[in-house]
């Protein structure tokens, strides 16, 4: 939907350089933001792999035309006790035994499970729409790459297919946000997508699902933040960049509220955000704001960066106000190398 995005082309273009180097080499195989899933204590990984196991079966009901039976799988997550298990994964916090595991938890906890777990407590209370069934395709699919991107060695034959060369393209985004009615537990809103480049984004899935983790946690914050329940998002093609590059970019409306909190924490340097460590809700409550930190780390992998510091510092990625407009951008290189 060209022309949708509340910011002009130069406006987007002055949001960051064009000239992004890209210092990765060698193919991209595995996210920074990962670990074995041997690394999570015990009970954790009892129920981190229930989940995956349970979302496989979940996939494996839907038929080639991404249909299924409504009654079966209500009758399946009243079986496999859906609800507790997600609340006890709900209940899993490891930010203080480890950063790197609690990126990894934030993650197989968000995604695209919290959209998902909404879906599927509607549907058994029987108030799902035809359309929500396609919905419930899409974020199961993506929630079981985001896992294996998160803990490769949940699944290790998965995986293996991850890592191989295939083709991924902006229909893979598209077909799952443009138009989108996006619904979590603590905020919904629609979505609308202003994409110029139609192209090839990554060569492997393990890369396009590092990308959807970037997308996910964005648009999560975007969702839940909404002042007006509409997320914007755009999609264009950085062509001076050493390597092509895209420039995602992801705005939605906030109160005065939110922009005083953002404003006394970090002035007129929002790209902090992108450090972690502040999250807001209506009443100021802050806490390890991972979801950012998460996207900052994953560009800085994608770039060859060492770290996500480097990736804020180089603009690759970053925030700012726009008028009454909180705009988020990140950036990706095109298949490459």
């Amino acid at each position: 939907m060209s022309g949708a995005f509340p910011l002009s082309d130069e406006a987007v273009k002055a949001l960051a350089p064009c000239n992004l180097p890209l210092l990765r080499h060698d193919p991209f195989l595995r996210s920074r933001s990962s670990a074995s899933i041997n690394t999570l204590p015990s009970p954790v990984q009892e129920v981190v792999r229930r989940l995956y196991d349970t979302l496989l079966q979940i996939f494996s009901m839907f038929d080639q035309q991404r249909r299924l039976d409504y009654t079966d799988l209500r009758r399946f997550l009243h079986e496999k006790g859906w609800s507790d298990l997600i609340n006890e994964l709900r209940g899993i916090s490891l930010s203080h035994v480890d950063p790197v595991l609690g990126q990894v938890i934030h993650d197989v906890r968000g995604g695209s499970l919290q959209a998902l777990a909404l879906q599927l407590q509607l549907l058994e209370v029987e108030q799902m729409r035809p359309a929500d069934i396609e919905r419930i395709y899409l974020l199961t699919r993506d929630h079981l790459k985001i896992m294996r991107n998160c803990l490769p060695d949940i699944d290790p034959v998965r995986t293996a297919r991850d890592v191989e060369l295939r083709a991924h393209g902006v229909d893979l985004l598209l077909e799952k946000w443009q138009q989108a009615e996006y619904r979590l537990p603590d905020g919904s809103a629609q979505v609308v997508v202003d994409a110029r480049y139609n192209g090839v984004v990554a060569d492997r899935c393990v890369e396009f699902s590092a990308l959807d983790r970037v997308f996910y946690n964005l648009v999560n914050n975007a969702t839940r933040h909404s002042a007006d329940h509409r997320v914007m998002i755009g999609i264009f093609l950085i062509s001076e960049c050493e390597s092509p590059s895209l420039r995602f970019v992801v705005a939605n409306r906030i109160d005065t509220l939110q922009r005083s909190a953002l404003e006394q924490r970090f002035g007129h340097q929002w790209s902090d955000l992108f450090r972690g460590g502040f999250t807001f809700n209506s009443t100021g409550v802050q806490g390890h704001g991972f979801g950012l930190a998460i996207c900052a780390e994953l560009v800085a992998n994608a770039y060859g960066l060492p770290n996500g510091a480097a990736a804020i510092a180089g603009q690759y990625v970053g925030a700012r106000p726009h008028g009454d407009l909180f705009v988020a951008w990140f950036h990706w290189p095109i298949a490459a190398p």
